[in-house]
């Protein structure tokens, strides 16, 4: 594997410190919050002590608290679970995670072909708007309006699509541990397999070669994001269907230091080579990571993936705290620096 350390990424942090929560913690603050359930003293605490600590903060302009489509995994009470997060947020949201990503890409492809050694990202570039401003303007308001979107293409279809992407990647996951792939074989395949699979996905498209309807929507969105890719790439190269070009920037460094990339990848490899069974939150939770997390200034998650991305060293990387919600002391400390 070549060296990434030759490319340096400088993230320009907000001057208002950004928090992130898991869907699973929003789920928690909505039973405590609307009693739906009974949870533990001690669970009841920590929920209740983060849900009024954000509160307090947001409502001081001292802490920005932004909706990142972690609506998409929720179902069950959603107009409840809605109501939290947008009280927590005050409406304020990232850029789709797709879109996160899309403009990540161009930044890393323009640096490549300019040949810059430092690739300059800013927290701004996960938000439609400047989210001070936005902080600002809707603290001084004395209600505010968001927009409650149903569920793409309805509850059924979406948990069918959850449940296809989980067995296929289990069976994937399970032929790995067969054939006894490691880590960092599997890494390597993740960092070189991403154009490969899109190209896989734009000839069984084209061939209509479908198994079923999952299968033709995922050879679809594979078509689009090989497309959106290579016209980023031609805006900067000039030269039309370059896809000698764009394979050669997919195997540069520049490729592999993408936060994006760089943490995506390490999860996956991590997730298809471990002898524990995916479970169902695990895709979300990796692209939500690899999307947000070197943004934000504290990135709340389970337990699990909080280790997990600390085991990486992703908090030092990127320089966000990384924690779960037993971490009192990290979170107490938090706070007490706003």
């Amino acid at each position: 594997m070549k060296n990434t350390e030759l490319i340096e990424v400088k993230i320009g942090k907000s001057e208002i410190p950004i928090i992130w929560i898991d869907t699973s913690i929003i789920s928690n603050m909505t039973q405590w919050k609307y009693k739906l359930c009974s949870l533990s003293k001690i669970q009841e605490k920590r929920i209740s002590d983060l849900y009024n600590a954000i509160l307090k903060f947001t409502r001081k302009k001292k802490l920005i608290c932004p909706f990142s489509e972690q609506e998409e995994e929720i179902w069950i009470e959603r107009n409840k679970w809605l109501e939290i997060m947008n009280t927590l947020s005050l409406g304020i949201k990232t850029f789709p995670l797709g879109t996160i990503e899309e403009k990540q890409m161009y930044i890393f492809m323009k640096s490549y072909v300019n040949n810059s050694k430092t690739v300059s990202l800013f927290y701004k570039d996960i938000f439609l708007s400047d989210p001070i401003k936005e902080l600002y303007k809707k603290s001084r308001q004395t209600y505010y309006v968001t927009i409650k979107f149903p569920i793409l293409f309805g509850e059924d279809k979406v948990k069918e699509n959850k449940t296809k992407l989980n067995e296929n990647l289990e069976k994937q996951r399970q032929a790995n541990v067969r054939n006894k792939i490691t880590f960092d074989q599997q890494l390597e395949n993740e960092y070189t397999g991403g154009l490969s699979a899109l190209y896989i996905l734009q000839n069984k498209f084209f061939k209509r070669e479908f198994v079923d309807q999952f299968d033709d929507y995922n050879s679809y969105c594979g078509v689009q994001l090989l497309n959106q890719q290579l016209y980023l790439w031609e805006t900067l190269v000039k030269k039309s269907k370059d896809y000698a070009g764009l394979e050669l920037f997919y195997n540069s460094d520049y490729y592999k230091s993408m936060p994006r990339m760089n943490i995506s990848c390490k999860l996956y490899a991590k997730l298809m080579t471990n002898k524990q069974p995916i479970k169902s939150g695990d895709y979300m939770d990796l692209h939500h990571a690899s999307s947000i997390l070197p943004y934000v200034d504290m990135y709340i998650t389970d337990k699990a993936m909080s280790h997990l991305l600390r085991s990486y060293m992703f908090d030092e990387l990127y320089n966000t705290k990384i924690c779960y919600i037993g971490d009192t002391r990290r979170i107490f400390d938090f706070f007490s620096s706003l």
